[in-house]
Formats: C-alpha cells, structure tokens, sequence
C-alpha cells in the first residue's frame, strides 16, 4: 500500500510541477506577446509621425525629390494645369524612365496638394537632395527648374524660390 502511495504521490507532485510549468510559459509567451506588440507600436508611431509630419519626409528616391520640388516651384500662386504637368514630365524624363516619371509626377501633385506651401516643400526636400547629389547634378537641377519654369507662367516669387533652392543646395547664389 505505501508503494502505491509514493506512485500516486510521485504522480501528484509530478502534475503539479507540469502545470506550474505550463502557467509560466503561458505568462512568458504573454510577455513576449506584450514586448512584440509594444516594439510594434513605436514602429507605427514613428511611420504616423512621419506621415503627419509631411509627405516630403516619406522620400526616399531623389527623381521624386526633384520632381515634387520642380512642380513646387512652378505651381505656386498659379493655377496648376496640364502644362505644369508636362513642363516637370518632360525635365523628369532627362533623368528617369517614362514609367518612373509618371510616378514622380502622381507624387508630386500629391505631397504639393498636402503640403500647399513651396518654402516648405524646398525646406524639406533639399537637405536630401544635398546630400544625395554632387555639385554638377545639383546645377542640373537648377537648370531643370529653369526649363520647367519656361515652359509655364510662374509666379512672382519665382526668383526667390531658386535663390532658396541655390542656397540649401550649397551652391553659389547669385
């Protein structure tokens, strides 16, 4: 009888042990569970406030760079028509496929309807384009904006935008 009730007892202390065994890894997986979900929540935060922050932010390809700046620069105070469109289109397509410059182009009209003023969106996307660009691909993007800006009516603060642009580029203002 006594053999029977060390069995029974062995067993008893061994389920006990098996089920505090399951309780903590239940209580370590929600843990991890906690800490995937918490990692997960920064994550998201950062993309929101990225996102809220500005589209310009979000840039990562500097044919979308330049062309969102370009269509910027020409489209202010003016109302934007087809001609913007083709007036950047076409200086894209000097540095880009047709297919690439038809995104740059969605983008651009996009993040400039978003953001709406043209100091921030050179504000922004010019520190990128600095350090992504070396000097003479930066005075084609000057001269890209002026072969926009002639094929369009600009506004009056055209020069002072490219001065700007000139400026956070580091290149020598005129």
């Amino acid at each position: 009888m006594h053999i029977i009730l060390a069995v029974l007892g062995l067993l008893g202390g061994g389920l006990f042990w098996w089920y505090r065994l399951k309780i903590l890894n239940e209580a370590a997986g929600d843990v991890l569970d906690g800490a995937g979900r918490l990692r997960g929540y920064f994550r998201r935060r950062k993309i929101r406030l990225q996102a809220e922050h500005s589209p310009l932010t979000a840039i990562e390809d500097p044919v979308l760079a330049a062309a969102t700046l370009i269509f910027a620069i020409i489209a202010e105070d003016t109302l934007i028509t087809d001609g913007h469109f083709d007036a950047v289109r076409s200086v894209v397509l000097h540095i880009s496929s047709p297919k690439k410059a038809d995104e740059a182009m969605i983008y651009a009209k996009w993040a400039f309807s978003q953001v709406g003023d043209t100091a921030t969106v050179i504000e922004k996307t010019s520190p990128f384009l600095r350090q992504q660009l070396n000097e003479l691909e930066k005075c084609e993007l000057i001269d890209m904006v002026g072969a926009a800006a002639a094929a369009v009516p600009v506004s009056h603060h055209y020069g002072q935008r490219v001065r700007k642009l000139k400026q956070r580029l580091g290149l020598q203002v005129d």
